[in-house]
């Protein structure tokens, strides 16, 4: 499903420079040397629904939830002026492409949970949006 999710936020274009899969956020910080605007894609929480089928067969709906960290670098705005400004045409380019979109025709419409911006140091900002959606998990036939 990442790999969807990753093919979806390309099509934002600029200002999103690159899309990039991420094991997890110590990952993206340790590669703060990214091009400001790249755009990574993390996976981060699943929690499983009942067996939707009583008899015969298993059918589990599955709440997915992923992260989209941006990393955002300027370095000669020591206020962060500028890192704002590109982290809200960012947002707004992410926010396009994911708001209400489907994956897949079974799964729910992505939804955004929340957000948050954090320091990384030398002038870089990464923030963080993580964003829910669904997934079909179907046992063996038996």
């Amino acid at each position: 499903m990442l790999e969807t999710i990753a093919a979806q936020l390309r099509t934002a274009g600029d200002p999103i420079i690159a899309v990039e899969l991420a094991e997890n956020l110590d990952a993206v910080a340790r590669g703060t040397a990214s091009k400001s605007g790249t755009t990574f894609l993390v996976p981060w929480s699943e929690r499983g629904r009942d067996n939707m089928l009583a008899t015969g067969g298993f059918r589990q709906l599955v709440d997915a939830q992923f992260l989209v960290a941006v990393v955002i670098r300027h370095h000669t705005d020591a206020r962060g002026a500028d890192r704002v400004a590109h982290f809200e045409s960012v947002r707004s380019a992410i926010e396009g492409v994911l708001a209400g979109w489907q994956p897949d025709e079974y799964a729910e419409p992505m939804a955004l949970v929340g957000g948050e911006a954090s320091p990384l140091g030398n002038n870089v900002t990464v923030y963080v949006q993580t964003w829910q959606t669904t997934r079909y998990l179907e046992g063996a036939e038996t």
